[in-house]
């Protein structure tokens, strides 16, 4: 018997008892008002149980969301400098630059003073300045264009240098003369090797632009949190929101809570586990 019928029991046995006929135990009216009470609490607490878990997947979904915007806000700091500018102020150079640099001595270390020095143009090597080393082995070319150059190095006992520089530095690496004759050709435009500024910029645009993303993402799986709708693909995506870098680690730490408590709470999801 249900509790609708026992209800319509209960009813009708009241009203036996107004009417004066009361055959039936009162022992039933007790056991039947005991099941009531018993199933009526079993519900509340079930109730009261499915509500606690939609709590919870309420505060995942917040966590992961302010996580995942202080994701995107990192990153838009990031593009915020416009790294076009950046590299076109960085890049800039005058119109001429001054170029000075020390001649050194291979053996000793000791700087060299009255080596010639001779400022060359590339392809015709015609002569456009000469300067001498000081007693300090300091030499300098003024009022140089800022395109490749080359730096020829004299000095009687020694082997002479031709360098082939970008001119848009102003102080070049030392020169180092080793006795003997010949010839010694170096070429500074293609030794150079590492990370160019162009790779630093590219490398940060590149950071920021998967932040943003990750955030985004992120959102996604706030959205999927909120609706109870699918736990694998939404502990997915709130993995993927933890690149997004919130403030360093105070985005992900929130987005961790976050998925700390769908995990609680994973059995609410419409697909809680796919197999």
């Amino acid at each position: 018997m249900d509790i609708n019928e026992r209800r319509d029991a209960l009813r009708a046995r009241v009203r036996k008892k107004l009417d004066g006929d009361d055959d039936l135990p009162e022992e039933d009216d007790l056991v039947v008002q005991e099941q009531e009470i018993t199933m009526s609490t079993t519900q509340n607490e079930d109730l009261l149980f499915i509500e606690d878990k939609n709590g919870l997947l309420a505060l995942a979904s917040s966590l992961i969301f302010i996580g995942s915007v202080l994701g995107i806000i990192t990153g838009l700091l990031l593009l915020q400098g416009n790294p076009t500018d950046l590299l076109g102020n960085t890049l800039e150079v005058d119109d001429v630059i001054d170029v000075r640099g020390i001649v050194l001595e291979s053996e000793s270390g000791d700087s060299i003073e009255g080596v010639s020095i001779e400022l060359l143009e590339i392809g015709s090597n015609t002569i456009l300045q000469t300067a001498t080393t000081n007693s300090y082995g300091y030499y300098e070319f003024e009022n140089v264009v800022p395109e490749p150059h080359i730096i020829r190095v004299t000095f009687e006992g020694y082997q002479t240098v031709e360098r082939t520089i970008s001119a848009t530095n102003v102080n070049q690496d030392a020169f180092t003369l080793t006795a003997g004759e010949g010839l010694v050709q170096e070429d500074e435009t293609t030794s150079r090797s590492g990370w160019t500024l162009e790779n630093a910029v590219a490398l940060s645009t590149g950071i920021a632009l998967v932040t943003i993303v990750a955030g985004v993402v992120g959102l996604y799986s706030a959205v999927g949190a909120r609706n109870q709708k699918r736990y694998r693909r939404t502990q997915y995506f709130a993995g993927i929101a933890l690149l997004s870098r919130g403030f360093i680690v105070f985005g992900p730490f929130l987005i961790l809570c976050g998925m700390g408590l769908m995990v609680l709470a994973k059995d609410e999801f419409d697909q809680p586990e796919v197999e």
